[in-house]
This record gives structure tokens, C-alpha cells and sequence, in this order.
């Protein structure tokens, strides 16, 4: 079925975890709760998780998904797959949640048992399936901590060394990094039975199982899988990555065979042949991988990027130097096949391993344009054969008497490719994406593609309206803000403001807000609409700010104590620095700690810390939801509040202050060797540990001094013992048994305990400079920078004023690429005339809507509306 209507379930579930052999009790009720009687809104999202697409908020707490629901659901997205929800053994890097305590739902840094049931129950409301992920393979590697049950050693794999392709046995019985659990054993498989029956009954609808292929099969002697797949009413994928751990044929194919009689699998090889198949501008050859080998269409799941090439550093088939638009393009693909389920990646702010952390939320690019209107064609083209086919460039996916989407190699332009089986209906269609008109005949599809590269073209069954304002929420400096007012699928919509009587739009109408209102204040607009198919509504709110002010953030220390304090500001994907943020600066004057905010992050928010990564030393902790900064100045008061803040303006002093005799910082012991730093950086981190569980994998070699800060309890081993030792040391939990922190090898020298003095006083003026500074004139040109996070190629900048529309002639003035930004994109600058008060950022066919400007500025692409990109500042 194409659309999910849905009622409402009375779940009973009881249920005992320990002792694991209890058997869990649940009923189910398909009975309609009359007292509390829910009105789905009517997404057009699936009946069930393979026939949707699924959208991955990696660490996301479950709170800040929740608030997401309804832009995820209008996204298209029928599912969404959280973190691990099992208790951990420590917070901070997103890694901990892999190295779970036990089979339980504990409270980790994505939050609390009841917090998961709560998302369940409102995501119930729109439709959306949660996914939660399974780590089975092992728990964390210290187990002194782990589910008391599960420490005897009869439920532990014979360590036999790290898991190696190519060899079955080892795969399933190596470890990979941890210890590895006895699947065989039939108690470890009624734990993990009976917590998959405590998911379901929080209400989680499908579970995603981490490392599937280090597990072995019934044909292996492992009934593993036929018990904790047992209950049919779950939806169950595994994770498979590259290979089923051989590569020998018929064998291989035949595993992953074996697989899917109990879940559908990843096809990760595919995956990567897709980006970077864009990354190098090219249109992929292949329609897919395991397909091919005659793995069924609807056991398959598909990507463009996933969790581990992003979040592994250079790790196999890594993604994190990619654009956005790269992996978009990839997607588009994947997610246009039928029968098949696509996962799309909430991207971290972070593309360093050690920094991604736990709880924060990622980007919400997934709401894009380009990327909703591809999981509405995935859905509403559900059951319609396809057929894929590289054409002119381009990828081609035709679905059955239905539509299409085309997807360039690179860049945008016109395009006339074919019409794959002659699949898609002749007709005139406009693409979903761009605006653009596009021709489809028997056997060719012509058109022009927008910057995205990406074009959806099918005959929607009565759409809904849809309403947006842009720019969106956001602040302004100006005394007056423009808005242009948009409405799709209805004749006409309607507008509010600040709860206002409505007034009636059309699309693409502007209006000014702003004129003669007090800085600080907030404008709210509501717009809507509605048709026969249903309604739309939004609301947007904008905040007007004094140009001449610096926004900051004020600290208040006395109840912490930090020796220092740092801010992490962050909004979307950008922030003001990787983890842990700045440093803040202690203000003379009022004694707070102090921080400057860049315009791009004034309606982000703050996590303030101490620099560490432990949770007890971070506000809020475990990293989400951040305080909400909202243009304003703040101060995070010692009674953990957050208030608008007016600073008051210090005296000067009127005598110089002088500098006190200051303590030199002590300096490691000659030809010593840092006991715990194993990549000899000078600093113990998560990278030692990382380092040591490559040894252990036989994935690296070590140096003499290497091996001597591995072995930290000093057993003249090295295994995950010493990893172990090093992690609860960076978390501050450090073991008496280990020697982490400490020096070997060499004698501390003396350290003075003074600054030297200088012996004699500079000699000072005695008459004043004969010339003075001279008066700073204004500047008389703005710069303008442009990040291509679109891929254009070439950027141009055309601007005019009211007095003055024929400043520059289109496509306007080229600008000259600056830099490289860390995601490959291209950074752009120009600089025009002062005088100058709108522009618009071009390729030459692709285009920004009209931009207002009062200064020097710097934008990127945030989204589309009626054929033009808007963009937002950074």
C-alpha cells in the first residue's frame, strides 16, 4: 500500500532481562483506544519499514529527534534509526555506544528508557517507524562492568585473535577489538531475544544489528539469528559490510543468501561505488551489486554514506571528504529504486573520529529539497517496477507506467537521456526539484537539471499545499527585513504576524517586517494553506539586532570551579570550533568567563565544559540539547539558568597593573617515554586506544618506545586490557593497576620557579611622536564570500541598489576562489561597492534568490524555493 493511515495500539509487554532464560510476555491488541483517539496526519509514508526509506540521527538525543518529527515525516522519510539505546560505559566520542554494558535499554547519552518510548509514541502520530540499533557481536571490553550474568566464561568466544576476512571461522569467532560473545550459547541468545522483546515493548518497530556478518548462521552451527529474529513482527536488517567474510563463489553469494532468510542485508560495496562514482563527476555503470548476484530486491539495503565511512577517520570506502551534494546524488539513486530501502546519514558537525560526540545532534540537510522530494518519489512510485540505466551522463531511474529521477555525473545544465524499458509515462512533467519543465517521450527524457543535479519528475496524486517563507527563521540588522512569502498546490495562502488577523497571499509575494521596532525584538509569521487533499502551516520567527553590538555569551563560574572554561557553539553543521569549542576569556569587570558569537551562530546554541569530556564537567551534559542562544547576549548564571545578560560598562583604572613573577610549566623527564601516549603526540587520547586495538588486530607495528607507553599495566602484554586502562583514564575513572600519566625512562629535571626578571628597565620616551595616526575613512566596498556547497564550478556575483540597477551587467562579475573549506567545497570572494544594497550568487543558469545586504557578508545554499537557491550567512 502507498499511504499509512494509522491507529492507535494498546501494547501490553512484561518482560524480565535478568535471569536472560525468562521468557518475555507481550500482547498485542490492534484495538482502537477510544479515550485516546489520534488523527494521523496523512504523509504518504509506507506501511512498513522496506517499502520507506529511513533517515540515520547518528547520536541524536531521542528528544531532539522528537522535535524533529514533523519536518522528518514531511521529508518523506518512513523510518528513522537511532543509536544504540544500551547502557555504555562511558560518554563522550560516539564510539561508547558500540561498547555496550549489557542487553538492556540503559540511560546513555541519547537518554532515558522512558525518552525512547516517549519518541516511539509521537512518531506513531506521523506514521514514522524507529529502528533501533543492536551491538550482539560483544559488550565493552572491561568486564568488571559488564551484565553480571554474562561475565562467566562459558558465554565467551576462545580468544583465537582478531576477526579476518577470508577466513569464515574467524570472522565469526575472531574478535574486533573486543572480546567476542558465544552466540552459540543459548542463554546469550535468549538475552538478546528478550531485549529485543523490551524494544518493541517502548514501541520500536525494526532493529538494525551492528557487526551481522561476526555472527555466524544455522549452517554454521550458530541458531544465533533463527532466535532473535524469531518474532516476525519486527522488521530486522544487518549490517555486511564490503563482504560476507569470503569472497569465494558460489560461497559468498550463498551466505548472504542464508542472511536474508532472516533480515535484509546492507549492499555497502554498492554504496561506495556510487559516491565515488560522483565524486569523480561520473554517472555510475552498475545498477547495483547484490542484486546482481540474485540477492531479492526487498532484502536489500542501500546508501550513500553510512555511520562508518564517515565516522572512522580514512577508514575503507570513507566518505567524510565528500561534499554533501556528492553523497545527495548518490542517494537520489539508491532511493529511487523499488522494493529496495534506503538509509540517509544525518551528518555530524565533525568529520574527526575522536570529536563526533554522543547526543549531538547532526545536520537536518535531509529536510532539503532535493533530498524530500526523492523519498516522495521513492513513495509514491511503491510497487512499480524499475529499470536503471547511465545515459548521457547521467543515472536514469524509470519506474513502470510512472516517472523518473535523472542525476547528472556533475554539475547542472540541459540534458536529453533515455527513457529506460520506456518505463516513465510521456508527458510534460515539472521537475519537483528544480521547477524546470521536462519532456518525456517513449523512449528519451529531456530537460534542464538544476544545481543540485538531481531531478524527480512523476504525476503526483492530489498533493498537498505546501507554505514556507524565506529566508527562514533568522536575524536581521537592517531596520526594515524583506520576506517572500511561498505557497505550492493552492490557488492562494495565507499570512499572520505576531498572531495577527490573517491576510491573503499569493505565491512568491514579499513583505517588509521590522520598520521602527526596538532592537532585540522578535517578529513571528505564521503562513498556511489548504486544498482538498489537506493543510499546511508554518511559522517562522526573526529577530531584529543592533548592527552596532557584538553578541557574547557570559559564563558565571563560581558554582563550577573549571580552572577553565570553554564554549562549543554550534547550529546545524557549522560551530565555532571542533570540541570542545573555544576558550572562553575571564571578563576583569564583572568576573564571568566571556565569549564573542559570529553572526552565523546567533540562533545556534552553547554547551559549556571544561575542556574535558567528562559529562560531570559539562553544561548541559552529554552534550544535547544545547542552551538556545537566539540572538541575544546571555549569561549562564551559578543557578544553571540562562537570562538575557546586559554587561555593565567598566571603569578604567586609572594606574597600570604590574605584571606578577609567574610559574613555569613543568617539562617531561629527559629521554622519558609518556606512559598511555602511544602515538607519541605528546597527549593521551582516544587515538592511543585506537592505536592499540589496530596492534591487537595485527593492523600495525609498534616501536620500542611505542610498546613501552602501551603496556600500561606493565604485564608485558599489550591487548585491550591496556586500552581499557587508558579509557577510564582519559574519563577520569583512573586505575591504581595502571601507570597511564605517568613518566618512564629518564630523570625530571629542575625547573626554576620564577620567570627570569629582565636585569634593566626599558628606557621610556620623553617627548611624544611627531606624527599622529590619521583619521580611518569608511570603507568603500563590501566583501562577499560564497561557499559552493553545490558544485557549480563557477561563481558569479551580479549587484545593483534602487537607485542603481545597471551597477554590473548579467550574469554579473566573476568572483575568485579563496580556499578549500574542510567539506571540498569551494570558497568564493569579491568585493563590490558599498553602495551596493542586494545580490545575486550564479553559475550563469543556477541561481540565488535576490539577496538584501548592508555590508561585508558570507552565504552558502540552504535550499530552494520556486526554481532559485536561498541561502543562508556562516
Amino acid at each position: 500500500m502507498k499511504k499509512n493511515k494509522k491507529i492507535v495500539s494498546a501494547v501490553l509487554a512484561a518482560s524480565m532481562l535478568v535471569p536472560c532464560f525468562a521468557t518475555a510476555l507481550s500482547v498485542n491488541a490492534a484495538t482502537i483506544n477510544e479515550n485516546a483517539e489520534v488523527s494521523a496526519a496523512d504523509y504518504g509514508l509506507m506501511d512498513n519499514i522496506q517499502d520507506g526509506t529511513i533517515l540515520h540521527c547518528f547520536c541524536w538525543k531521542y528528544n531532539d529527534i522528537k522535535a524533529m518529527l514533523p519536518q522528518i515525516a514531511e521529508s518523506g522519510f518512513t523510518s528513522i534509526q537511532v543509536s544504540p539505546p544500551q547502557a555504555t560505559g562511558g560518554t563522550g566520542s560516539w564510539w561508547w555506544v558500540y561498547q555496550p554494558l549489557g542487553f538492556y535499554i540503559g540511560t546513555n547519552a541519547l537518554g532515558t528508557k522512558d525518552d525512547l518510548k516517549s519518541l516511539c509514541q509521537e512518531a506513531d502520530k506521523y506514521g514514522i517507524k524507529i529502528v533501533a540499533d543492536i551491538v550482539a557481536n560483544h559488550l565493552a571490553g572491561d568486564h568488571s562492568r559488564i551484565q553480571n550474568d554474562l561475565k562467566d566464561s562459558q558465554y565467551w568466544h576462545q580468544d583465537i585473535g582478531p576477526a579476518q576476512d577470508g577466513d569464515r571461522y574467524k570472522v565469526t569467532h575472531g574478535t574486533i577489538g573486543m572480546p567476542d560473545l558465544n552466540t552459540e550459547h543459548s542463554y546469550v541468545q535468549q538475552c538478546v531475544a528478550n531485549y529485543v522483546q523490551e524494544l518493541k515493548g517502548v514501541g520500536v518497530d525494526g532493529i538494525r544489528w551492528d557487526a551481522a556478518k561476526h555472527i555466524g548462521l544455522p549452517s554454521e552451527g550458530d541458531n544465533f539469528w533463527k532466535t532473535v529474529t524469531a518474532d516476525k513482527s519486527i522488521w530486522h536488517y544487518g549490517e555486511i559490510l564490503n563482504n560476507p567474510g569470503v569472497t569465494d563463489e558460489p560461497r559468498a553469494t550463498n551466505i548472504l543468501k542464508e542472511y536474508t532468510t532472516y533480515m535484509s542485508v546492507t549492499d555497502s560495496r554498492y554504496g561506495m561505488t556510487l559516491r565515488e562514482s560522483f565524486n569523480s563527476g561520473n554517472a555510475p555503470s552498475a545498477y547495483g551489486n547484490l542484486c546482481a548476484k540474485g540477492l531479492s530486491n526487498d532484502k536489500l539495503v542501500y546508501w550513500g554514506e553510512s555511520h562508518d565511512t564517515w565516522s572512522n577517520n580514512k577508514d575503507w570506502g570513507y566518505s567524510n571528504e565528500m561534499s554533501q551534494n556528492v553523497i545527495d546524488r548518490a542517494y537520489a539513486v539508491s532511493a529511487s529504486r523499488d522494493k529496495i530501502t534506503s538509509l540517509y546519514f544525518s551528518r555530524p558537525s565533525s568529520k574527526v573520529k575522536d570529536d563526533i560526540m554522543l547526543g549531538a545532534k547532526g545536520s537536518t540537510h535531509f529536510t532539503s529539497t532535493e533530498v524530500a522530494e526523492v523519498n516522495k518519489f521513492h513513495n509514491a512510485m511503491n510497487g512499480k517496477g524499475d529499470y536503471y540505466t547511465a545515459s548521457n551522463g547521467c543515472s536514469v531511474i524509470t519506474r513502470k507506467n510512472g516517472g523518473a529521477v535523472i542525476v547528472k555525473g556533475s554539475g547542472s545544465g540541459n540534458v536529453s537521456v533515455e527513457n529506460g524499458g520506456g518505463y516513465a509515462k510521456p508527458g510534460t512533467y515539472v521537475d519537483k526539484v528544480s521547477g524546470n519543465t521536462f519532456t518525456v517521450t517513449s523512449s528519451s527524457i529531456s530537460g534542464q537539471i538544476g544545481s543540485s543535479g538531481i531531478a524527480v519528475i512523476y504525476e503526483e496524486e492530489n498533493p498537498k499545499p505546501k507554505v514556507s517563507v524565506t529566508p527562514g527563521s533568522s536575524t536581521y540588522k537592517t531596520d526594515t527585513y524583506t520576506l517572500t512569502l511561498n505557497v505550492k498546490n493552492a490557488a492562494n495562502g495565507q499570512y499572520s504576524i505576531d498572531g495577527g488577523a490573517y491576510k491573503t497571499y499569493t505565491d512568491g509575494q514579499t513583505i517588509p517586517i521590522g520598520a521602527g521596532l526596538a532592537y532585540g525584538t522578535k517578529t513571528t509569521v505564521t503562513v498556511k494553506a489548504s486544498n482538498d487533499s489537506g493543510s499546511a502551516e508554518d511559522t517562522y520567527t526573526y529577530t531584529k539586532v543592533d548592527p552596532t553590538l557584538t553578541q557574547k555569551i557570559y559564563f558565571d563560574n563560581s558554582s563550577y570551579n573549571w580552572s577553565n572554561v570553554y564554549a562549543y557553539i554550534y547550529a546545524d553543521t557549522v560551530s565555532n570550533a571542533k570540541w570542545p569549542g573555544e576558550k572562553m576569556t575571564k571578563d576583569s569587570a564583572t568576573g564571568y568567563y566571556v565569549i564573542e558569537v559570529d553572526d552565523s551562530l546567533a540562533n545556534g546554541a552553547v554547551i559549556f565544559s571544561d575542556g574535558t569530556n567528562s559529562a560531570s564537567k559539562r553544561y548541559p551534559a552529554d552534550m544535547e540539547p544545547g542552551l538556545d542562544l537566539n540572538g541575544a547576549t546571555k549569561i549562564f548564571k551559578a543557578n544553571h539558568t540562562f537570562e538575557d545578560y546586559n554587561p555593565p560598562i567598566p571603569t578604567q583604572s586609572t594606574t597600570a597593573t604590574q605584571p606578577t613573577t609567574s610559574t613555569q610549566p613543568t617539562t617531561p623527564p629527559v629521554e622519558s617515554v609518556l606512559i598511555g601516549d602511544v602515538n607519541q603526540d605528546g597527549k593521551i587520547s582516544v587515538s592511543d586506544v585506537t592505536e592499540i586495538q589496530l596492534y591487537v588486530n595485527e593492523m600495525t607495528v609498534f616501536t620500542d618506545k611505542q610498546k613501552l607507553a602501551a603496556d600500561v599495566n606493565d604485564d608485558g602484554l599489550i591487548d585491550i586490557r591496556d586500552a581499557t586502562y587508558i579509557m577510564m583514564y582519559i574519563t577520569a575513572q583512573p586505575s591504581s593497576d595502571a601507570k597511564v600519566g605517568q613518566y618512564t625512562g629518564g630523570v625530571t629535571p629542575t625547573q626554576p620557579t620564577t620567570a627570569p626578571q629582565p636585569t634593566t628597565k626599558p628606557t621610556q620616551p620623553t617627548t611624544a611622536p611627531t606624527t599622529q595616526p590619521t583619521t580611518s575613512s569608511v570603507s568603500d566596498t563590501y566583501t562577499m564570500t560564497f561557499t559552493d556547497n553545490y558544485n557549480w564550478g563557477s561563481v558569479n556575483c551580479y549587484y545593483w541598489s534602487d537607485s542603481n540597477t545597471k551597477m554590473t551587467s548579467w550574469p554579473g562579475k566573476s568572483m575568485t576562489k579563496s580556499t578549500t573549506n574542510d567539506y571540498g567545497q569551494g570558497v568564493y570572494t569579491i568585493d563590490i561597492p558599498s553602495d551596493a544594497t542586494y545580490v545575486i550568487f550564479n553559475n550563469g543558469s543556477s541561481q540565488t534568490v535576490d539577496i538584501q545586504i548592508t555590508g561585508s557578508a558570507k552565504f552558502y545554499i540552504s535550499g530552494s524555493s520556486n526554481g532559485k537557491y536561498t541561502v543562508k550567512n556562516w
